[in-house]
């Protein structure tokens, strides 16, 4: 079983994070969502909220608040707002036989009604 995380904020994290989801700014809601996590606080300012309560106000899964909390435990505030960045980059591989496809498409005709191809000319079956 995975062990459980127990976010206490201090009152000035607390404040800060109150702000971050108060202040009637744009954020993107996965800023939004993560600033929210003051609702897990089971320090001594604020009133805990079950993760089930939490996962069920915010619209996510209760594996969500989970690992939101244990990198707000082991990494900081700063880490738990930020997205995690990727570990590797997209793998793109194209073989001869794509690009020979590619070429042959490249090089046919223009589709009826249509001067050039264009990237919205593309066949359904090349769209990913």
């Amino acid at each position: 079983m995975a062990p459980r995380y127990k976010v206490t904020l201090t009152e000035e994290e607390r404040l800060q994070l109150e702000a971050l989801t108060r202040s009637g700014k744009r954020r993107p809601p996965s800023l939004f969502m993560r600033g929210r996590c003051c609702c897990c606080d089971a320090g001594p300012h604020g009133s805990p909220w079950k993760v089930a309560e939490v996962a069920e106000a915010l619209g996510v899964t209760t594996r969500t608040i989970e690992h939101l909390k244990a990198r707000f435990v082991e990494e900081g505030i700063e880490a738990a707002l930020e997205r995690k960045p990727s570990t590797k980059p997209p793998k793109l591989t194209f073989d001869g036989a794509f690009d020979a496809r590619l070429t042959a498409l490249a090089c046919s005709p223009a589709p009826a009604g249509r001067a050039r191809w264009t990237c919205g000319c593309w066949p359904k079956r090349w769209s990913n």
